[in-house]
């Protein structure tokens, strides 16, 4: 179905670019700022325009110098989640928690138009690269693969963002209509899933290891699972989870060095090949250690986990703080490091005051301190993030080459399990079996079937488990809107760490949420004047 008339472009302007432009430039859209038809000649020709594509659309765990735009940094958008808090002296995070973002924030006007950019740039591949030459006609059909699928996952992250927006199944040509509405939320789903079943078809399901970020067949299936987790259609997300497992190429990473812990090891240069991710950004968190280490050691701190996370964490017996009670909560809480008795996902993606880490002792609570709390470049909330921060970055300066996982094979196989859980089918065999892969991995035990025996047990257990295995990965926010949490998780204060000085939590800031405004983010302004059929999102 073709759901955008040809003569609507004007107004696809300012929704995919929000800057003005000429007809030279629809023409001249492309690497070297030639013609469309010099251009799709050669096979580095076509490469070339789908390298900038996945350059772009790919998102970086921290940010970097390279790349394209800082909202796409998952990690650091774990400051609007109840993971972390943002400071740093870039990006605009910071408001979305207190209820100050307004429709013409930066980071959502180039979210919505870097994905709309990539969009039409994936529609020109695969209007013209039919007259590229290429020895291998397989490998041609397999570019254009790509191209579609990339197109499918802009569409996605903006409905996901935004929820129903204008699908865009071409590029730009001049014309002269000015009005564009939304599509409707089944519309833009089922344009999605044919996108990605159509480019599933088609791709591989492995790559040789110099071009394993590519957008593979098990890609295509995860980023299904993803969109219809999203709608909670269960039924669709247990069918092409199956798919996705069944394709026997994924698996949980094991350490194979002896005492090492094989959750903490996935996230260092020790695997940065692996068997777990599904989706990549090569050298993708290049810049984690200079943006999330600690201050004493030349880092940012730029996000600082909140105590709400901190306290997620079960103990190694499988016991949560609050099923201790009170009096042990306040023990861990003060002392998180307390007889080394906890998860070790913990310690795996979390620095804790006491701790030392590569030769600096960390403590911010002492006057004078180098990583002192609130500090400008120091922890706000008196922890660090430690995921993906690996000590062979201390001296690299903001260069190192560690890649980040997008999506990974533990996301998938949780989805699995909410899925089942969710759909009533509960007591599902492969329910246990995941959670217990993905809890042993870690260190942990297997999940206690005389306390999660009911299904609304079991959905306790499996969002904490989501919460703590993929934490500052990128998944938190939309977990937090699909299980409409937002009241619970992401108003009142957010704590830190106990501060040993006045024996009282940190409080960073006061946070806002109205459900009825902000399970969506607002169409940006720029799009709303420059087309009279956007709708604008509830209460914006």
């Amino acid at each position: 179905m073709n759901y955008m008339n040809k003569n609507i472009f004007t107004a696809l302007l300012a929704s995919l670019l929000l800057f003005g432009c000429s007809k030279d430039y629809l023409t001249r859209d492309n690497p070297t700022a030639t013609t469309d038809d010099k251009w799709w000649r050669l096979e580095s020709d076509l490469f070339n325009y789908l390298e900038v594509i996945y350059n772009n659309q790919m998102s970086p765990g921290a940010l970097i110098t390279s790349s394209s735009y800082q909202a796409n940094c998952r990690m650091h958008m774990s400051g609007i989640t109840d993971e972390s808090v943002f400071r740093a002296n870039f990006g605009s995070w910071n408001s979305y928690p207190l209820g100050a973002v307004t429709t013409t924030d930066g980071y959502l006007s180039d979210t919505y138009r870097q994905n709309y950019k990539d969009i039409r740039n994936a529609s020109r591949i695969l209007e013209n690269y039919s007259r590229v030459y290429m020895e291998s006609a397989v490998v041609k059909e397999q570019r254009a693969a790509e191209a579609r699928a990339l197109r499918a996952r802009a569409h996605l992250n903006l409905f996901l963002f935004y929820g129903p927006v204008p699908i865009v199944n071409k590029s730009l040509e001049p014309a002269a209509g000015a009005s564009v509405p939304r599509n409707t939320a089944e519309e833009v789903v089922k344009f999605i899933t044919t996108e990605l079943d159509s480019a599933a078809e088609i791709l591989p399901t492995t790559y040789a290891s110099s071009e394993a970020y590519r957008i593979s067949k098990g890609a295509c299936y995860a980023m299904q699972v993803q969109l219809y987790l999203s709608i909670k259609n269960y039924p669709k997300v247990i069918e092409y989870a199956k798919k996705l497992i069944g394709l026997n190429v994924y698996d949980l990473h094991y350490s194979t060095t002896a005492g090492v812990n094989s959750y903490a090891q996935l996230f260092s240069y020790d695997a940065l090949e692996n068997k777990e991710r599904i989706l990549f950004r090569r050298t993708g968190n290049s810049g984690a250690f200079f943006r999330m280490a600690p201050k004493s050691l030349s880092g940012q701190a730029c996000n600082g986990p909140t105590a709400a996370m901190v306290n997620s964490y079960e103990t190694l017996q499988g016991k949560t703080l609050d099923e201790l009670g009170p009096d042990s909560l306040a023990v861990y809480w003060k002392n998180p490091l307390y007889k080394n008795n906890r998860d070790p996902r913990l310690f795996a993606s979390i620095l804790i005051p006491g701790q030392t880490f590569v030769n600096r002792l960390l403590d911010p609570f002492t006057a004078g301190s180098v990583d002192q709390l609130g500090a400008a470049q120091s922890t706000q909330t008196g922890y660090w993030v430690k995921k993906y921060v690996d000590p062979k970055d201390v001296s690299r300066n903001n260069s190192g080459t560690l890649n980040f996982m997008i999506t990974r094979y533990a996301e998938i196989l949780l989805s699995y399990v909410e899925a089942l859980v969710e759909s009533g089918d509960w007591q599902n065999p492969d329910v246990l079996l995941y959670l217990n892969k993905i809890r042993n991995r870690a260190g942990m035990p297997n999940v206690n079937t005389a306390v999660y025996n009911t299904q609304e047990k079991m959905r306790v257990l499996y969002r904490r488990e989501r919460k703590v295995e993929l934490a500052f990965e990128g998944t938190r926010l939309f977990d937090i809107r699909r299980w409409q949490i937002g009241e619970e998780v992401l108003k009142g204060p957010a704590m830190g760490a106990i501060n040993p000085n006045t024996g009282q939590p940190v409080i960073v800031e006061t946070r806002v949420f109205d459900p009825g405004r902000d399970y969506l983010w607002p169409i940006p302004l720029t799009e709303i004047n420059g087309n009279p059929a956007m709708v604008q999102n509830p209460k914006w």
